[in-house]
Parts: C-alpha cells; sequence; structure tokens
C-alpha cells in the first residue's frame, strides 16, 4: 500500500529511489506537523462552538428567554477555549522547533541523489487520476502605509505574514519563499516609488489529479541499487548463489526492516500571490500656456463675481480651490506583481480607450464662452436687484450645463472609439487570476496536469519480495530449459 510523504527536497523525483535516511527524516516532519494540526483543529473547533452559543444566547435574549444558567456554561466553555489556546501554542512551539532540528538534519545529508531508477523507463507512463479534490484558500487585503518608517516595515511584515498563511498549501519551503519575494518585491516599490498601500491576492489550489507511475520494474538494476544502498549493512544480495536467495526470498518481512523505497506517485497544487501597489504622484505646473491662462483668468474673473453678488469682497473661495487644481495635479498610479508557482496564467493587458482630450477641448472653449456671458451682465458699475437676481441665475445656468457636460462625457465615453492603450492594471490581476483558477479547474488528467508536487506517494521493496522477484524472472526459465542454474544473472 503508497503512503504519502511532503514534497520538501529537491532529490524528490517521480519513479526515483528515495535515500533512507531521507524519508525517515520526512516522515519525521510529517509527524510533527499532524501534531501541529490537530491541535489547531481543535482550538478552531472550541473557538467555532463558543461564537455559536454566542449567536444563540443573543437569540434567546430577544425572546425574552432566560439565559441565566447559559452564562454559567460559557464561563465554562470560556475556560475550555483558554486551555486549548495555550494546548495549542504548547504544542506549536514544542513541534517547531524540533522542526527546526530536523530540517537542518535533512540540510547535512550527503549523496541523497545518487541512485538511478530501477524502472523501465521506456515502457513507462504516467496517468492522472482525479484520486483528490480540488479545493481553495484565498484571501484579499489591503495593506496601508503610515508616513514612518516603523509603521512602513510592520505592514511590510504583515503582508509577508499573509502571504505566507495563504499559501500554505504547497508547503512550507515554497511558501516562505513566496512570502520572502513578495516582501522583496515591496521593498523595491518602496526604494523607487511612494507607495501609498498595497492590495494583496492570495490564493493556493489543491488540484484533484493524481500522477501515478505505470512501469514495470527492472529487477537486475533494482538489485543493483539495493545492493549499493545496503553493501555496508551486510544485507546485499548475492545473486550467484540460488540457494541463498532462495534462503533470503523465504524469510518474512519484518517490523522495521530494511527497506528501498519508490516514489510511485504525486499529487500536485499551486499558488497565486498578486500584488497592486498604489502610487501617489503629485506635481506643481511651473510652465503656464496660453489656454491654461485664460482658463485661470476666467475662474478668477467668474470667483470674483459670485463674491461680488453675495456683497462680499476678492474671489470665491470654491474658485480659488479650483485654480489651485489647475496649477498642480495629483495622480495615483498602479504597480502590479504576480508571483505564481505550479501553473501559468495568461497575463492581459487592459484597453483603455482615448477620446476625452479631445471631447474636452471642444467643450472647454463652449466654457469660456458661457462664462463670458455671465461675466456681461454683471459689468456695470451699479446693480438692480432685478439685474444681480438675473446674473445669479444665468451663472446657475451655466454651472447645471457643465455639470450635464461631465455627466454626457462619462456616459459617451465607451462610445468614443479613437484609439485605446494598452495598461498593466488591476484588471489585469483579476484576469490573471480568472485564468489561473479556470487552469486548475479545467485539468482533465489526460495529459500533462498543471501544478507542483505538494506530496509524494510511494512504495517500500524488502529484501525478500527483491528476492522473489529475481526468483520469478531467472527461477522460471531455469525450469523451462530444464537446467540447475538461472539463465541470467544481475550485473554485481
Amino acid at each position: 500500500m503508497a503512503s504519502s510523504i511532503p514534497f520538501d527536497h529537491p532529490s524528490l523525483v517521480l519513479g526515483h529511489v528515495v535515500n533512507n535516511e531521507l524519508i525517515a527524516l520526512l516522515e519525521k516532519l510529517s509527524s510533527h506537523q499532524a501534531k501541529i494540526d490537530a491541535a489547531f483543529e481543535k482550538l478552531n473547533s472550541f473557538i467555532s462552538m463558543r461564537r455559536g452559543l454566542s449567536m444563540t444566547i443573543t437569540e434567546l435574549v430577544g425572546l425574552e428567554i432566560e439565559t441565566a444558567e447559559l452564562g454559567e456554561k460559557i464561563k465554562e466553555l470560556n475556560k475550555e477555549v483558554g486551555d486549548a489556546a495555550s494546548d495549542y501554542m504548547a504544542i506549536r512551539i514544542e513541534n517547531e522547533t524540533a522542526m527546526q532540528t530536523v530540517r537542518a538534519q535533512i540540510g547535512a545529508l550527503e549523496n541523497v541523489s545518487d541512485s538511478e531508477s530501477p524502472l523501465e523507463l521506456k515502457e513507462t507512463s504516467v496517468k492522472y487520476l482525479p484520486l483528490a479534490s480540488d479545493s481553495l484558500k484565498m484571501d484579499v487585503q489591503y495593506f496601508s502605509y503610515g508616513s514612518n518608517a516603523d509603521t512602513q516595515k510592520q505592514a511590510i511584515m504583515a503582508v509577508e505574514k499573509a502571504v505566507q498563511e495563504g499559501t500554505e498549501k504547497v508547503g512550507d519551503k515554497p511558501s516562505r519563499d513566496m512570502a520572502k519575494e513578495a516582501s522583496s518585491q515591496i521593498n523595491q516599490q518602496h526604494k523607487n516609488h511612494d507607495v501609498s498601500g498595497t492590495l494583496v491576492i492570495t490564493a493556493s489550489c489543491a488540484h484533484r489529479n493524481t500522477a501515478l507511475v505505470e512501469a514495470a520494474l527492472n529487477i537486475d538494476r533494482a538489485v543493483d541499487i539495493w545492493n549499493h544502498m545496503h553493501v555496508d549493512a551486510g544485507l546485499a544480495l548475492d545473486t550467484t548463489d540460488l540457494d541463498a536467495m532462495r534462503a533470503v526470498a523465504d524469510t518474512p518481512m519484518a517490523s522495521g526492516e530494511a527497506a528501498m523505497t519508490l516514489l510511485t506517485g504525486a499529487s500536485y497544487g499551486s499558488s497565486f500571490v498578486g500584488m497592486v501597489h498604489f502610487i501617489n504622484k503629485e506635481t506643481a505646473k511651473t510652465d503656464v500656456g496660453v489656454d491654461l491662462e485664460k482658463q485661470l483668468q476666467e475662474q478668477i474673473r467668474l470667483g470674483g463675481w459670485l463674491r461680488d453678488a453675495a456683497g462680499g469682497f476678492g474671489v470665491d473661495e470654491s474658485m480659488l480651490d479650483n485654480v489651485r487644481k489647475l496649477l498642480s495635479s495629483q495622480s495615483v498610479s498602479i504597480h502590479a506583481n504576480l508571483i505564481v508557482l505550479g501553473t501559468l496564467p495568461t497575463i492581459t493587458a487592459s484597453n483603455l480607450e482615448l477620446g476625452v482630450s479631445r471631447f474636452l477641448d471642444g467643450q472647454t472653449k463652449q466654457a469660456v464662452e458661457q462664462n463670458d456671458s455671465v461675466s456681461k451682465h454683471s459689468t456695470g458699475r451699479y446693480q438692480s436687484i432685478n439685474s444681480s437676481a438675473e446674473s445669479a441665475a444665468q451663472g446657475a445656468k451655466v454651472m447645471a450645463m457643465q455639470g450635464g457636460m461631465m455627466q454626457s462625457l462619462i456616459q459617451g465615453l465607451g462610445k468614443i472609439d479613437q484609439g485605446s492603450n494598452q495598461v498593466v492594471d488591476t484588471n489585469t490581476l483579476m484576469t490573471a487570476f480568472t485564468n489561473y483558477i479556470n487552469g486548475v479547474r479545467n485539468a482533465d488528467g489526460k495529459g500533462v496536469t498543471g501544478g507542483m508536487p505538494i506530496n509524494f506517494l510511494y512504495k517500500k521493496f524488502s529484501r525478500s519480495q527483491l528476492a522473489r522477484m529475481w526468483l520469478e524472472k531467472y527461477y522460471a526459465s531455469m525450469r523451462a530449459e530444464g537446467g540447475t542454474k538461472p539463465s541470467g544473472t544481475s550485473k554485481q
């Protein structure tokens, strides 16, 4: 029966033999992680129960039902939740510390990938079966950066934590690598730009298709690999001694016996991290053109008229704000980063339709003419009540027409087709995310499936099993030929 180990080492290759020390350490990692997961599930179960009972009590209070006894039960449950949280923290600290020790031992291993595959590679095929299930874990968060370095550092650390937690399905090492890469890209953005915030989208998927190796074992090569792995332990198979091979084949397999581990299958997953950085840009105009100067003058004239009509002096404050906005520009641009493991989503730029500038050019002249018309009604030195009222009404009409012009611009922009630019924005990121999800969902298992290995299935071959397989190959031919020696021997 096949067992499973996490994908946590570059020497793990489908269809190849795994170093025995490495597989033992990987099984230890899996055992420690299972203890942490069990404690976390227990804590989540208590928290979910606590929230559900709190909602029940709230409903009962609304129905004017006595809940004093339930309140005492809630206090007892609170203690259980606290104990579960304390146990989880202790178990996690203990096992995380042990996992770090195991990882150090894995890093110290040497010659873990020096064995060839014992399979007949020419006759090998990989079959994909939906033995698992598709699953998705998605998170979207916006992180705002403060004005000081400490706040920015805390926000970047929060992003790194969110990325690592959101991509944990693909394994510890890939998840840590993606978090570090995301942090590096954010630091690069802060170095070159004034970043106000970052929208982070994280998703990790487990794919339903599992790869299974279908191939015949080359028994001669398997015996050679076994002898290479266990020659120092005195467990080598001597294929020149038929009686010794028979004796080994008849020996029952004992618990904890040395074995040769072969990777026979793999389950797959993938992760997606998308980031949209919002860049602040503010510029002041020092070179004022003729058209802009005329607009400024008209704004000031209109502001003076509004203040004068209200019985004041100077220029209306709202018009001065408009003048300031004309002399300075503030914009928010977008930078996007994408980190994907296990698949390649399609990146499509968005089309930004052009035509706004030309539309506004014609309307600007019309607005200036309308302002001139308003000014003519208020150029007299002395104004009566009727003339002032007429001027105010005319000014209101102008402002209403300009408001209608902007509304028409927004509504009619989609109908203008004068040109387009290719831009990368939030829509590009969401399109890539949609393609990523579709790629995971549409894997049919008939060809190479998407994803990266997150778990390997393996099968162990004992010394007695290999001896029996060798005898089945050569002893059958020996009996058919009527000889006393096998018709072939494996190379030592």
